[in-house]
């Protein structure tokens, strides 16, 4: 077990992993077209990974119902099926205050354990936390830091859960009207 004073998002850094998010990859927006003949109103698409066709949706213009597409608009299921199927993830969101009073505390922290030589334990093993290891976390925090400032959203917890993190921009996406 890791000492209580070794940061939950220390740990992501040191095993190499940055963020851990519910998608499972590199998000990337883009636009794609929903061949529903006139009906496509508004698309909105993310793409979870590089190789996803990503999920899809549109505004019916009749119906004003919102339908959504999983497979590159081959199917689509009303919202309300989509959303049944996929739970709505309850994200808390790091402000960029709380973020930079956490990350001074972390500073702190990090700096205390690389002085004490502290001994930490994970599931790769048993080893001596470094100045190196510092000084990296502290560089990724800060840069996590800016990219809060210039927008990025940076989760506390998904779901309640303090050990996931996800990240989220408004620039990862695309909006279309017809």
């Amino acid at each position: 077990m890791v000492k209580a004073k070794f940061g939950a998002l220390a740990l992501t850094v040191l095993m190499g992993l940055g963020a851990v998010s519910p998608l499972h990859g590199v998000t990337e927006a883009h636009a794609l077209n929903a061949p529903v003949a006139n009906s496509a109103q508004q698309k909105t698409v993310v793409s979870t990974t590089d190789d996803s066709d990503g999920v899809m949706s549109y505004k019916d213009k009749e119906s004003g119902k919102t339908f959504v597409s999983e497979d590159n608009g081959v199917t689509w299921v009303s919202e309300e099926d989509y959303e049944s199927s996929h739970p709505t993830i309850n994200y808390d969101w790091w402000t960029y205050d709380e973020y930079k009073e956490w990350l001074e505390l972390e500073k702190k922290n990090l700096q205390e354990m690389a002085d004490e030589h502290t001994m930490v334990e994970t599931s790769e093993g048993r080893f001596e936390w470094t100045q190196e290891m510092t000084d990296q976390c502290i560089a990724e925090y800060e840069q996590t830091l800016n990219d809060i400032k210039n927008g990025l959203l940076v989760s506390k917890s998904v779901d309640g859960d303090t050990e996931c993190m996800t990240t989220f921009s408004p620039n990862w996406v695309s909006t279309t009207a017809d």
